[in-house]
């Protein structure tokens, strides 16, 4: 039986709200950079960053902070730098070879600021520079790259060539009846996509292809906190379907080996990549008016969308619809009152039929962006007032 509409459950994820970033404080380390006052502009780099965190003076000792599951140190000694964060440790069991060949193809990279470094049976990214040669905005690119490269490969090459993890931080368990709402949410998305799949192939659409792929990686980052060795497997797979200058063919064959190797996983194995993790600097893109406008304002996009739906096609324009809040949930930070719109929408759609989910989200657009003008028109007002 073809699928007859999409589940748009309420997040297990913690939705992460991130405190508005000071850019006088960037161009103020800027010009102290370029003033010649090194010191000043690390101070003031780090001050812009980490809005919510007093992360300490680095030139009286060490400093570091929680990104996920990697921990991040950066010393002053001297007139020197250096950033570094575990990776992973090599052991007698570890496919050493192997391992040492992907850090070099993989991790590395020419004109990469950081790089894999070996220290003993260590596995580190380290990035280190002459105290006078850090310009703001290579401070900014190394704090924020290097953790999620380090989130990124690490359980990978734990999965893949048996190393051990290295000083790894902590994530928070699911409670029971997180752990079951994730299952549930988990084996519906897997189920889902599959049928659209089907879908997909038999109205050989490129619109409804690319929707599709969009939609298997945004609901699931949107809706779980999902990290480690499976969200690995996802992304490397992601980096192919959803690759939209890939051939098609090779893209839905990308897509539905990934399809049956997710739905193929145990729960065990997925709860080992489940858990709440603490993030001094937001793992999500700030998002922005002309994010809001790109994707639900009037514009080409929306033109697409409406135009299926008044013609008929009611499925590609719900999915688009819904795939596109999920990706404006998943990928970006908003404030609480533009999220919560957000979510309204997507529970107002919930199980409901296409034609019914086109049409609710067509309309309820307008409230996402009228709040949008409420939050702009409060900030305007506050700088007056100021």
């Amino acid at each position: 039986m073809a699928i007859t509409s999409l589940s748009c459950p309420p997040p297990v994820r913690r939705l992460f709200h991130a405190t508005e970033t000071d850019y006088e404080l960037l161009e103020q380390a800027v010009a102290a950079h370029e003033a010649g006052d090194a010191r000043a502009a690390l101070g003031l780099s780090l001050r812009h960053l980490f809005t919510d965190l007093e992360l300490g003076d680095p030139f009286e000792g060490p400093v570091s902070f929680a990104q996920g599951s990697s921990r991040v140190s950066l010393r002053v000694h001297d007139d020197d730098v250096e950033v570094k964060v575990p990776l992973v440790q090599l052991t007698d069991e570890s496919l050493t070879t192997a391992a040492l060949r992907f850090l070099l193809s993989r991790v590395a990279g020419s004109g990469q600021l950081y790089q894999p470094q070996l220290e003993g049976n260590a596995v580190y990214l380290v990035y280190r520079d002459r105290l006078q040669r850090m310009h703001p905005y290579k401070v900014k690119e190394v704090l924020r790259q290097m953790p999620f490269d380090a989130d990124r490969y690490d359980d990978w090459m734990v999965a893949e060539f048996k190393c051990a993890p290295l000083d790894r931080e902590p994530l928070e368990p699911l409670s029971d009846e997180e752990r079951s709402a994730a299952h549930a949410i988990w084996n519906t998305h897997w189920q889902e996509v599959e049928e659209l799949f089907k879908e997909a192939q038999r109205r050989r659409s490129i619109w409804f292809l690319n929707e599709l792929t969009a939609f298997a990686i945004y609901r699931l980052r949107h809706c779980l906190p999902i990290t480690g060795y499976v969200w690995c497997r996802i992304d490397d797979a992601g980096d192919t379907f959803n690759d939209t200058q890939i051939d098609p063919s090779q893209r839905e064959a990308s897509l539905i080996k990934c399809v049956r190797e997710m739905r193929s996983l145990s729960d065990e194995d997925l709860d080992e990549s489940l858990g709440h993790g603490r993030y001094a600097l937001s793992p999500y893109a700030e998002g922005t008016l002309d994010v809001l406008e790109k994707h639900i304002g009037d514009g080409q996009y929306l033109d697409t969308v409406t135009r299926l739906h008044n013609g008929g096609r009611y499925i590609e324009a719900a999915l688009a619809l819904v795939g596109t809040y999920q990706y404006l949930l998943g990928r970006f930070t908003w404030p609480p009152e533009l999220e919560r719109r957000l979510l309204e929408g997507l529970a107002l759609v919930d199980g409901k039929p296409w034609r019914e989910t086109s049409s609710t989200l067509l309309h309820h657009r307008h409230a996402v962006l009228d709040q949008n003008d409420e939050e702009e028109a409060e900030e305007d007002g506050e700088g007056e007032d100021q």
